[in-house]
């Protein structure tokens, strides 16, 4: 079995026999940097899809015969989920506001089923911002964005979902359309500094090292 790290070739033996899982672990214990993390691997030359994920990494090591691995630093991993999210968190706006015009033209069934997608997206970027300030071990009440902590900008979107909820069930559009217009408008606002921020500390770490 062949192993590369970062497209180095190294030496195979360091995931030992278990499950793919377990010599991850190994090599992430003997092989990365200090300051380094494994961010992702392919296997016989194939990405792993997250639905793959788990049955891929419970599979016996021998199982493979090429395993590639990718290591970053927290900081740069950082800063390129950031830079995702903002980008997705920018089309999601336009998106949003897309749903906002079809609600206004009746074409309510559409603009619900599209909202959902928007949702979905909102929870994406809500993830990745957790799990970037979990990496910086960034205090979420320590750190203000606009005049609130980090904590409470993260949960500004669930009064909106609330009143998006309120609407959805009493079928009103029209009210619904404005709570997209005006309400998400301002928390996407504040998503956008919330996401500058993390990314800039991440900068700021990476270039004091």
């Amino acid at each position: 079995m062949q192993l590369f790290m970062d497209d180095k070739p190294v030496d195979a033996e360091l995931l030992g026999a278990g499950t793919l899982e377990e010599g991850l672990r190994e090599v992430q214990e003997t092989l990365c940097a200090p300051r380094r993390i494994l961010v992702g691997f392919r296997c016989d030359g194939e990405d792993i899809a997250a639905s793959a994920m788990t049955a891929a990494l419970g599979k016996q090591v021998s199982s493979f015969d090429r395993v590639e691995l990718f290591s970053s630093t927290k900081e740069d991993l950082v800063v390129e989920t950031m830079t995702q999210a903002a980008a997705s968190l920018e089309d999601t706006e336009t998106a949003t506001q897309n749903v906002a015009e079809m609600l206004i033209q009746g074409r309510s069934q559409e603009a619900v089923q599209r909202l959902g997608e928007c949702l979905h997206v909102w929870q994406q970027v809500h993830d990745a911002v957790c799990k970037s300030l979990t990496l910086l071990e960034m205090d979420p009440l320590a750190t203000a964005i606009r005049d609130e902590t980090i904590s409470s900008a993260l949960a500004r979107p669930k009064d909106v979902l609330l009143q998006v909820k309120q609407a959805l069930q009493a079928q009103d559009y029209v009210l619904l359309a404005d709570v997209l217009q005006y309400e998400f408008a301002d928390v996407t606002d504040l998503w956008h500094r919330l996401i500058a921020r993390v990314k800039q500390e991440a900068e700021d770490r990476a270039s004091s090292n």
